[in-house]
């Protein structure tokens, strides 16, 4: 009986580290996942940054050419970004919200 008593405690031992080992392996594939993601996120969002900067600058370059004018192209298009910054800082709490919403239903979709 004792014999027995200690082969269950040792089988017992053996799940729970069974256990314990894949809780610990779909943890780090869950973090490589998310790394993963975060850093292919932050390339995507470096290059999609460079070509709007690239797009603004050549906007901004066109409007001067097409008013005749050294700067008035960027103080149009300085006017524009600055009354964004603005709406955006009005409707903030609703912008946050939205993107939340739109965040929540991404995880969702990501775990089905």
């Amino acid at each position: 009986m004792l014999s027995q008593l200690e082969e269950i405690k040792d089988t017992l031992f053996k799940y729970f580290e069974t256990r314990i080992d894949l809780f610990k392996i779909e943890t780090r594939d869950k973090i490589e996942r998310a790394v993963v993601m975060a850093l292919y996120g932050a390339i995507l969002l470096c290059i999609a940054l460079t070509v709007l900067i690239l797009i603004v600058i050549l906007l901004g370059t066109f409007l001067n050419k097409w008013l005749d004018s050294d700067y008035l192209g960027y103080l149009i298009l300085l006017g524009v970004f600055v009354l964004k910054l603005v709406i955006w800082i009005v409707f903030r709490e609703k912008l946050i919200q939205f993107i939340r919403g739109i965040i929540v239903r991404f995880v969702k979709v990501k775990e089905d």
